[in-house]
């Protein structure tokens, strides 16, 4: 009898760990090495190309001039995934450098390249050695820029002039980058707001060795549907070591002569939001008490200004643990929205609604009131000035309808402001010295897809605030967005930039891609948006960036990118719609080797079921389809089984049924989907039927092992991170209304681990170790083969340490298609 949880210790303590059972006919078995594989060469070169080599513009300086290229290291290797980490909370933090986990396992950036936008030229910006980069940010006037440098025992900032390109670091104490890793600039261009080490700070606590507490959970009031979260609380120790990590000191440092100084007390905090001024600064604080049932991004917190002596001069917003079963905040925000440091610097932009009158008034009053102009009054644009006292609120618009949102220029002498009523959506423009009349810039249906007039273009104030770009005098704004058409097939998306007179609303296309190029617009370079960056594709043609002089139609070529993954890029690829026997239509993409021969292949199905009230619902999901998109091939891209010698089928998997009820024909759908695709694709002649294998990751592992019990299609299949019980999702899952006890047929109908012992084919079994998502965590998988194991079925297991919902380590992905290429040769061909 095999011992389940000798093997499971065993995973851990070697690098991975397998698990099979085989009944039936022997036959040539796959490798079951415990050691890390490496595929051939054809499928190693796919996953390891070298497309972090290619320029990227991601960064582009206030003043339109250059753009910064981080220059990439290739695939994450294992050793940064198995550097020690704490996991509190749902905050995984890399204890040793002070830093959420992400900044230490994340591609990285090992150095920085400044572009200049209007030739292309490349000049390399000096950064220390050994360290990587993240969280760039331009100075207001584009004379520097700031990023974290990233060790392995600590983060700081350093600051590159690019006059120069030298970089120093300007932090002499580590920043706290566990919960907020950002750092913001003043107007000045010289003073940096960032969260520290504290001063103090102390040692970690220790748990004590005997314990002092119990773990105690009560109910919470009412129906409360929460998700499966992972990693929450444990007890008070692990509260006191979450406190411990996202305690920091709120800085302002001088990049000069690099002073910080301290604003406030350490405390936990969320969220900074600095005035442009470097005078004041929007806090979010996380509060006392903590949640056991909730991850740490639901807690409670406050938002507060705060002087740079950190007291706190108002509260904005408070917000307590959300417990419940909605995802929206339980926040009081004390009647005020949509808040934002002005781009002109001068104070906060908020909106409010008038104060509701005593309902204790008198018939004549309340006729009276109803004629006067107050009470036609709905809503409010405040500018609030330092020090944000109750008397140092001015009103600067009045509306007699609810506002969504505004918007400024860069003076903050021309508001926008977005309405709604119905399904119109209103854009319009009020000049702050004349209130009383209004400029329409737009008013469409909201519910008509195809007439959306775009959005506004934004550019950096000289206070380094986000304002609306106007054109140099000042008469006109500019709208980008993307033009839709009906027939997807013939028609690709286009978009666009409309320059609009403000007060005539006339409007003028003064860009927009051609038909057989999708070109997005990735900046406009000037106030006037007569030169813009764009990157540039076709369906084979990899993407580059241009330069578009919209005077003269010139258009030059910046980047030289290449497609490392060309030829499985360019393989034989087909799209075509098929029909199920229900009469529902959908659309699959077939890839085929780039040396097929034409004669039919064995398949393998990649999907992702999505649910649909009906084919109109399903038709209109299909509207931002782009066939002028140039195929990407990433590290666990489907195609890359083609290069094995495979039909890769990449379907639509519609699971369709009115709404909140489509999970009742889920099994239907997946007979009726794996039917459909078969015999299409083996009538155009890509597969032998007979030969035929299924994958899917997460909901599309769901779908795998029930197209594996519910048809007898596949000799195969491959299942990553996925769930098996629905039981141990009994709030609800995907878009499931019905709980566990109204929906119970349900549930154990769409269970796989219910209908195991009906798996027809063998099962390969994925998962990251310490997968965070809801709803599939690693018992999923164990619980699974223990069921397979034990009533004879074909099966095997692998999990990989130190990964989480998605395989991203160098080392994992090159096992995992190694895997992956063996099983279905074994069990396919």
């Amino acid at each position: 009898m095999i011992n389940f949880n000798h093997l499971l210790k065993f995973c851990f303590a070697s690098l991975i760990f397998f698990l099979i059972v085989t009944v039936g006919k022997a036959q040539e078995s796959p490798n079951f090495s415990d050691s890390y594989l490496t595929p051939p060469e054809e499928i190693s070169e796919e996953i390891l190309a070298p497309s972090h080599l290619n320029v990227s513009f991601d960064h582009f300086s206030p003043d339109g001039n250059f753009v910064v290229n981080r220059k990439r290291s290739g695939i994450t290797p294992l050793s940064s995934f198995a550097k020690p980490y704490y996991n509190i909370a749902g905050l995984q933090i890399d204890k040793k450098a002070n830093r959420g986990r992400s900044l230490t396992t994340q591609r990285a950036t090992t150095g920085l390249e400044l572009v200049d936008t209007r030739t292309g030229e490349i000049r390399e910006l000096r950064t220390p050695n050994n360290i990587t980069i993240s969280n760039v940010e331009w100075a207001p006037d584009a004379s520097k820029i700031a990023w974290l440098g990233h060790t392995e025992d600590a983060t700081h900032i350093y600051v590159t002039d690019l006059s120069s390109g030298n970089s120093r670091q300007i932090t002499r104490r580590p920043l706290l980058a566990t919960m907020h890793n950002s750092i913001q600039w003043a107007a000045d261009s010289r003073s940096l707001f960032a969260v520290l080490i504290p001063e103090r700070r102390g040692s970690e606590p220790v748990r004590p060795e005997t314990p002092s507490e119990l773990i105690v959970r009560s109910t919470t009031d009412g129906n409360n549907s929460l998700r499966t979260y992972q990693s929450l609380l444990e007890d008070r120790f692990e509260g006191e070591l979450l406190e411990y990590y996202i305690t920091g000191q709120l800085v302002k440092i001088d990049t000069q002569n690099r002073r910080a100084r301290n604003i406030g007390s350490p405390a936990m905090i969320r969220n900074v939001d600095a005035a442009p001024s470097g005078d004041h600064v929007i806090v979010q604080t996380i509060q006392k008490p903590f949640s056991y049932i909730v991850p740490v991004s639901r807690f409670g917190w406050t938002e507060e200004i705060w002087d740079l002596d950190g007291e706190a001069l108002v509260t904005l917003r408070t917000s307590e643990a959300n417990e419940g079963d909605s995802d929206e905040e339980y926040m009081e925000d004390n009647g005020r929205r949509n808040i934002q440091w002005r781009p002109d610097g001068e104070g906060l932009s908020l909106l409010v609604k008038p104060e509701e009158k005593d309902e204790e008034e008198t018939e004549d009053q309340s006729e009276e009131e109803e004629d006067s102009e107050e009470s036609k009054i709905a809503d409010r644009v405040i500018q609030w000035l330092p020090p944000f006292g109750e008397n140092d609120q001015n009103v600067i618009y009045e509306s007699e309808r609810e506002m969504r949102s505004v918007a400024y220029s860069a003076d903050s002498d021309i508001l926008f402001i977005t309405q709604r009523r119905g399904g119109n959506e209103e854009l319009f423009a009020v000049y702050a010295d004349n209130t009383e009349e209004t400029f329409r810039i737009y008013r469409y249906d909201t519910n008509d897809f195809y007439a959306n007039p775009g959005n506004l273009s934004y550019q950096t104030s000289p206070a380094g605030r986000w304002a609306v770009r106007l054109n140099d005098e000042g008469s006109h704004v500019f709208l980008t967005g993307t033009e839709y058409f009906e027939n997807v097939e013939e028609k690709a998306p286009r978009p666009f930039i409309d320059r609009v007179e403000i007060e005539t609303g006339e409007s003028e296309r003064i860009f927009q891609s051609s038909e057989d190029y999708y070109e997005s617009v990735e900046s406009i370079l000037t106030s006037n948006s007569d030169q813009i960056i764009i990157e540039r594709q076709s369906s084979d043609e990899y993407p580059n960036f241009w330069i578009v002089d919209l005077n003269s139609n010139d258009r030059t070529q910046l980047t030289e990118n290449r497609d490392y993954n060309e030829a499985l890029a360019k393989a034989p690829r087909d799209r075509f719609k098929v029909t199920r026997a229900d009469g529902i239509e959908f659309w699959m993409e077939v890839v085929m080797p780039p040396e097929w021969d034409g004669e039919p292949l064995p398949g393998f199905i990649w999907h992702y079921p999505r649910e649909y009230n009906d084919q109109e619902d399903y038709n209109e999901s299909l509207r931002r389809h782009n066939k002028n998109s140039y195929p990407r091939i990433g590290t666990r891209t489907a195609d890359i089984m083609a290069k094995a010698g495979y039909a890769v089928l990449k379907p639509d998997w519609p699971i369709v049924g009115d709404s909140g009820t489509s999970n009742d024909n889920f099994v239907w759908s997946i007979v009726q989907n794996s039917t459909a695709v078969i015999d299409s694709s083996e009538a155009r002649g890509y597969v032998d039927r007979h030969r035929m294998a299924i994958g899917g990751h997460s909901y599309g592992a769901f779908g795998t092992s029930n197209a594996m019990i519910h048809t007898s299609f596949f000799k195969a299949g491959i299942a990553g991170a996925g769930n098996y019980n629905r039981t141990l999702t009994p709030l609800g899952f995907q878009r499931e209304r019905s709980d566990l006890w109204r929906g119970m047929d349900r549930y154990m109908q769409m269970s796989p681990i219910f209908w195991a012992d009906r798996l027809d084919g063998a099962l390969l079994m994925y998962h990251g170790a310490e997968d965070q998502n809801v709803g599939t965590w690693p018992t999923n998988s164990r619980r699974m083969f223990h069921a397979l194991n034990g009533i004879g079925k074909t099966a095997a297991m692998y999990m990989y340490p130190h990964e989480a919902h998605g395989p991203a380590a160098e080392e994992t992905l090159l096992d995992m298609w190694t895997r992956w290429v063996d099983w279905l040769d074994v069990h396919v061909k």
